[in-house]
């Protein structure tokens, strides 16, 4: 009986994630393995249900009780024998989780090895011809569900390292193996095959756009197990919104996923087997939408960066693997506060601190690790230049080379961080001076705007601005016409890709103060006379437009109806005359040397 009330309790559990159903269950199990004798099979089996449920629940204690219930288990079983393969493979399925969160390498070849171990005893079961068809099916279910554990475990280990085809080759055969004995794997194999190919196109170069892959990753709905299917789904929802972010600056998808795992926070009874990585998943999410509503001058990036402190500080205080996580969430937050012209250098000295330590933490993976210098560095560049410490930003840009050497020449990855150093190389040439310094910064500015492209539109968009900025101010207007019309082009695609007007003008207050201005007055210099014009009238058509259709929203009765018609006739007027421009443009001769042109070289046309 209490063996059918577990069954119950588990299936509601499944059903409705709901932590009292668990913790109900787990008790009934403990109840039950105190009214049957150790040396009846009866008590092996409920130890190897206990871990299962222990594991699900995932506490800390839960996991050293687990591993013990199993050990003591095994003990008294025949090595060879399909309940030793059993709990084999049990845990190797404990040991799976408790390495993605601490990255113990111990924990990784134990599990591999159990694996290996237990899917012969477990084949030759599911062969086997039997009376009863449901054991053969249970054989087959386990076996499917071993190789697809050791195909996570081989993924986690290369993961964020160089390729290995071999293995490549070996996680792809056992996922086929896993669906052919056990179709309640599909959706899990589906989803590995998705972030493999994510990260093949991220971090390793294969996909000519892997934000446009990111935005698609999505689990099945028939994942045998709904709490892994809650987990999945949280983090494929993360992976969409960072990559319609990292495509075409679309914050929606990022406000979608706040909402989603702020629901799921506030519920009152919801089971979450891992508390500090959805804590620290939600944090980072309010620090990205802090740190891009802070570009635009928006008032409320406080209010969001304020949150994700609060969320990492929890975290940490929740304990697990994930604290070295919430320390970069709160270095990159504390870094974001700081006022740009007069930033705080307890505050400062804070962050760099908070950096270190995240940076330096074990619990990071490989290309955790690898990114995690990225903040630091940018806090090492402030503190270097607000104290003049030239040997900071010297290992800043040490720090940001060494990210960016780690990542594969044709990735996208590659492209973002050539960017960051050739904004760290613009510091350190404002550090020294020197016109070999400036003159490698523009080169490196140069080549990291081409090599970004539009695979990115907000970095196409930042790193141009700063190129375009830099080369104003040290009076390269060459360098500057080319970059500000390469940055007004970028603004108005992601202005574009909004899918609302608000976050529309959102994005044309990123750092557009003065823009189209500075952009006609270098292509004038330059003698790109119809370039001048189309740069100044379609930049500040793009901002009128918006204020204007922020008025039509009042505009909508019919007695507006003639003003609607005018401000749409005079929108098609400006795009004829766009057009137009940029065909005469077209013909023109290319830009002369980047030697800078004086205002006694400009004839009195090109004055006026």
């Amino acid at each position: 009986m209490l063996w059918r009330l577990c069954d119950a309790l588990q299936g509601r559990f499944l059903c409705t994630n709901s932590a009292a159903d668990l913790n109900s269950a787990i008790d009934t199990v403990r109840t039950a393995r105190e009214l049957v004798p150790k040396a009846r099979p009866e008590a092996r089996l409920l130890a190897i249900r206990l871990a299962s449920l222990l594991g699900m629940r995932s506490r800390p204690d839960d996991e050293q009780e687990a591993s013990a219930v199993l050990v003591a288990a095994q003990r008294t079983v025949r090595p060879g024998s399909v309940e030793h393969a059993a709990i084999d493979f049990m845990t190797a399925a404990l040991l799976l989780p408790h390495y993605l969160r601490h990255r113990r390498e111990e924990d990784l070849t134990a599990a591999v090895e159990r694996l290996e171990r237990a899917m012969p005893v477990l084949d030759g079961e599911a062969a086997r011809d039997r009376a009863n068809p449901q054991h053969t099916a249970v054989m087959a279910t386990m076996a499917g569900m071993a190789r697809f554990h050791l195909a996570l475990a081989h993924h986690s280990r290369q993961s964020g390292g160089p390729a290995d085809e071999e293995a490549e080759q070996r996680i792809v055969a056992l996922l086929a193996e896993a669906e052919r004995l056990s179709p309640q794997t599909t959706s899990m194999a589906g989803m590995l095959h998705q972030v493999r190919a994510l990260q093949r196109g991220l971090v390793q170069g294969e996909s000519a756009d892997p934000m446009a892959m990111a935005e698609q990753v999505s689990i099945g709905d028939d994942v045998p197990f709904p709490v892994a299917t809650g987990l999945l789904g949280s983090t494929a929802g993360a992976i969409r919104a960072g990559g319609r972010l990292g495509s075409s600056g679309d914050l929606q998808a990022l406000d979608a996923q706040i909402a989603t795992l702020e629901a799921e926070l506030a519920a009152p009874d919801r089971y979450e087997p891992d508390p500090a990585t959805q804590l620290v998943t939600l944090a980072q999410c309010y620090q990205l939408r802090a740190r891009t509503k802070g570009l635009s001058e928006d008032p409320s990036a406080g209010a969001d960066r304020l949150r994700a402190q609060e969320l990492a500080t929890e975290a940490l205080a929740a304990g697990g693997g994930s604290q070295d996580q919430a320390r970069l969430v709160l270095g990159v937050c504390k870094l974001d506060s700081l006022h740009p012209e007069r930033p705080d250098p307890q505050v400062l000295d804070e962050a760099v601190r908070l950096l270190r330590r995240g940076a330096g933490g074990t619990s990071l993976s490989p290309a955790m690790r690898n990114a995690a210098r990225v903040p630091l560095a940018e806090a090492l560049l402030a503190r270097g230049m607000l104290v003049g410490d030239g040997d900071e930003v010297d290992e800043a840009l040490a720090l940001l080379t060494a990210h960016r050497d780690r990542l594969p020449p044709a990735s996208l990855q590659h492209a973002v961080a050539n960017s960051r150093v050739a904004a760290a190389l613009h510091v350190r040439a404002e550090g020294t001076g020197s016109t070999e310094d400036l003159l490698h910064a523009a080169d490196a500015s140069r080549r990291a705007t081409a090599a970004i492209g539009e695979l990115s539109l907000v970095w196409a968009y930042d790193t141009a601005l700063y190129w375009a900025e830099w080369s104003w101010r040290h009076g390269r207007t060459g360098d500057a016409a080319e970059a500000y019309l390469l940055t007004l082009r970028t603004l108005n695609q992601m202005a574009r890709a909004q899918l609302s007007r608000a976050y529309g003008e959102l994005v044309l207050r990123r750092r557009t103060r003065g823009l189209v201005g500075r952009a006609a007055h270098a292509l004038t210099r330059r003698r790109r006379l119809p370039e001048a014009a189309v740069a100044l009238e379609s930049g500040r058509a793009v901002l009128l437009s918006a204020a204007l259709e922020r008025d039509l929203v009042g505009l909508t009765g019919a007695e507006h109806a003639p003003v609607r018609e005018r401000y749409r006739r005079a929108v098609d007027r400006l795009t004829e005359l766009e057009d137009r421009a940029q065909r005469e443009a077209s013909t023109q001769e290319g830009p002369p040397s980047d030697e800078a042109a004086t205002e006694e070289e400009l004839t009195g046309e090109e004055q006026a």
